[in-house]
């Protein structure tokens, strides 16, 4: 009976973020160790909180503050207390300085015209020693009519982060092959077939692009993980 309702709901359609988390979490793990998320967390552009179970797995953590620009449901959703929910913008972040302990930012700054703002919005609420975690793409990336630039190389983002008082600790690089063909396809299913936001791919086969992309990572990467801490200086 248990077998025949977890078959069933891998065949239900699924949605691009089950790949996405499965292969970028992966590279997140490689960047950073287990006791080095502590303290307050800012979630910081949460979305509908992919990563809400990737922060929760941080006992240290004491609060995770979700911010977006529409208020989150994420406390709603989780059982975990630590969440909170927070309405504002990354270019003027609702916090006083030095807030945070850590901070969370994937796949946010893309999307902001003013991204030195954005980061140095970020620098002002982390206290000084404290961790950003930040994914960004990386040229050439698949189009996303969403964002205001393509995305920044390793040498792009380092400049616009050490500007703004971060140290470079770690990066990685994730999304291969796999994953790019299945972005022009989950793109395709909206505008060529016109499908809305309702998704016709079974959930197998987007789990199953996640594990083969996180493991064999063949080809030219497009997205970047670089974990960098505030100067304390």
């Amino acid at each position: 009976m248990l077998l025949n309702i977890a078959l069933i709901n891998y065949l239900k359609p699924g949605w691009f973020d089950e790949s996405r988390y499965i292969t970028q979490s992966h590279t997140f793990r490689r960047v950073i160790t287990t006791n080095e998320f502590t303290g307050k967390c800012l979630n910081a552009g949460c979305g509908e909180g992919i990563y809400s179970e990737f922060l929760e797995s941080f006992k240290d953590i004491t609060e995770i503050a979700n911010l977006d620009l529409e208020l989150p449901s994420i406390p709603q959703q989780r059982t975990d207390s630590r969440h909170k929910a927070y309405q504002g913008s990354l270019t003027s972040i609702p916090f006083e300085d030095a807030t945070f302990d850590t901070c969370l930012c994937t796949e946010v700054v893309e999307h902001i015209q003013e991204d030195n703002l954005a980061i140095s919005e970020l620098a002002r609420v982390i206290k000084p020693g404290g961790l950003l975690l930040i994914s960004v793409p990386t040229p050439p990336a698949p189009y996303d009519p969403a964002h205001v630039r393509e995305g920044y190389t390793l040498e792009e983002l380092s400049e616009l982060l050490t500007k703004n008082g971060f140290v470079i600790k770690n990066y990685a690089y994730c999304f291969h092959i796999f994953m790019r063909i299945l972005y022009q396809v989950w793109q395709w299913q909206f505008t060529v077939i016109g499908r809305a936001k309702k998704s016709w791919m079974p959930r197998f086969i987007l789990r199953g692009v996640g594990y083969a992309d996180k493991y064999l990572q063949w080809g030219k990467p497009w997205d970047l993980v670089i974990l960098c801490y505030k100067n304390k200086s």
